[in-house]
Formats: structure tokens, sequence, C-alpha cells
């Protein structure tokens, strides 16, 4: 038996939280946003946040079996600009420290990601005006219109309780030295426990705030070692013939496997706060 009171929200509370403010984020982009580096993060963060959440919905409204697709659909067009935005703010940062036989590479590794940024703005633009968007969007309406009509209540420990599970399956499958695969995997389930943790914040307490805080802190570490691999990746991936870009990004590749592999413990902490009884509220 949980030794916490029963903690519930309503369903049209936990709508008005999370849903409605994620759909408005989409449906900004259909705007300017497409152009804006904040608006992206928020509609690339409010998609993953939406297909987290929308399975909690089971049981309680009917959402189109396609609508988990779509939504992955979106992020993949947001995560092609956020993506590029992470990797300019990398090297734009990393280039100050550049050897000056690489400087001319490294100037044009900077060109080569600003065109990339075009084009995967220019084809963000085209999704988000799109009918296919445009649906998506009409359909979340739809499907927040009739769960906030709902009556019924989200339990913590039904909603919350399974996503916990999840993330201790993750770190209990992890070995002594885990793969950069393994802690993506560990991090997608730990955003997805924060993400339900946020739906009960109003009536979670002190406890609730604790949790959703240092599943942040969790994510974050891990996310920061993500970006690292990411970015070796890309750098090593670099097939282009000028010599000058491919020695730059040999070296900022180098950098990125450094920090990449200086990262991959430094979620411990972060996690040993987590699991803390004190830190759970279901």
């Amino acid at each position: 038996m949980s030794r916490h009171p029963t903690v519930t929200v309503a369903v049209r509370d936990a709508v008005d939280r999370s849903f409605i403010p994620s759909v408005e984020a989409l449906r900004a982009l259909q705007g300017a946003g497409a152009q804006d580096p904040v608006a992206v993060h928020r509609g690339r963060t409010s998609v993953r946040r939406l297909r987290s959440n929308v399975r909690v919905l089971d049981g309680h409204v009917e959402p189109l079996p396609s609508l988990r697709g779509e939504l992955g659909w979106a992020g993949e067009c947001l995560g092609m600009v956020r993506d590029v935005d992470v990797l300019s703010s990398r090297v734009t940062a990393a280039a100050h420290g550049l050897p000056e036989q690489l400087s001319g590479g490294g100037a044009a590794t900077v060109a080569l990601l600003r065109a990339q940024r075009r084009s995967a703005e220019e084809q963000l633009r085209s999704a988000v005006s799109s009918s296919r968007f445009r649906d998506l969007v009409d359909e979340l309406d739809l499907l927040v219109k009739e769960a906030s009509s709902s009556s019924d209540d989200l339990e913590a420990r039904d909603v919350v309780g399974p996503r916990w599970r999840a993330v201790r399956d993750a770190v209990r499958g992890l070995d002594d030295l885990p793969s950069d695969e393994h802690l993506h995997e560990f991090r997608i389930e730990t955003k997805r426990a924060r993400y339900a943790a946020e739906l009960f914040s109003p009536v979670a307490g002190p406890r609730g705030d604790r949790f959703v805080r240092r599943a942040t802190a969790l994510q974050d570490a891990l996310g920061v070692q993500h970006d690292a691999v990411r970015a070796c990746d890309w750098f090593l991936g670099y097939g282009g013939n000028d010599a000058g870009p491919a020695r730059a990004c040999g070296w900022f590749a180098a950098q990125a496997a450094a920090e990449r592999d200086g990262l991959r413990e430094a979620w411990r902490p972060a996690w040993a706060s987590l699991r803390e009884p004190k830190a759970r509220f279901w």
C-alpha cells in the first residue's frame, strides 16, 4: 500500500495545464514561428509532451489511433531545425578556440550550418502550412474539447507510477559503463515520468515539486551528454570535399567526443537524488 494519500487531478484540469498550452505552441508555428528558435524549441517540447501525455487520456477520451504518429512527424520536422540550432551554437562557441590554421575551415563550417538551417526552416515552413499540419492541430483541438468536458479524475499512482517503474527498469538495464544508446533511452523514460508528474503539480504539493525538479535535473544531465553524442556524429559524418571544413570538423568532433565521454557518468548524482523515497508523491 502507498504511504502517501491518493493524489488526483481532474482530467479537464490536466488538459488546461498541459494540453492546451502545447496545442497553442503548435498553432503559433503556423505564423512566423518557424523562423524563431525559441518558438521552434517550444513547439518541439510541446510535441514531445503531447506524445507522452496523450496516453494518459486512454479510457477517458478516444484519440485517433494515428495521432501519436502524426505528432511524431511534426516532431521530426521541428527536430531538423532545432538540431541545427544546437550544432550552430556549439560551433560558434568552439570556433573561438580553433587553431589559427583551422580558422578558415571553422568559418566554412558555420556557413554550412547556416545553409542547413535555411533549408530545414524552409521544410518546416512547408510542413506547418500544409493541410496535414492543419489537420493535426484540428484533431488536437477536438481532443482538448472532448477531454475538457470529462468529469473523470486521474490518479497519480496510475499515471506516474508506471512511468517511474519504466525509469527504474531503464537504470537496471545499464551496464557499468553505459552506452550512449542506453543513456538516451534512460533520458526518454525520465522525460516521460517528468511530463506525467507535471500534470499533478497543482495538487501534489512540495513532494510533487521536488520530483519534477529532480527529474528535470536528471533529464538535463543526460541531455547534455546526448547533445555531445549527436554533435560528434554530425562532425564525423561530414562528407564534403573541401579539406578546410573537413579538418575543422575533425577538431570539433574530437572536442565533442571528449565531452561525450566525460559526461557519461555525470548523471549519477542526479539519479541518486531522484531515487530517494522522499522525491515521490504517489
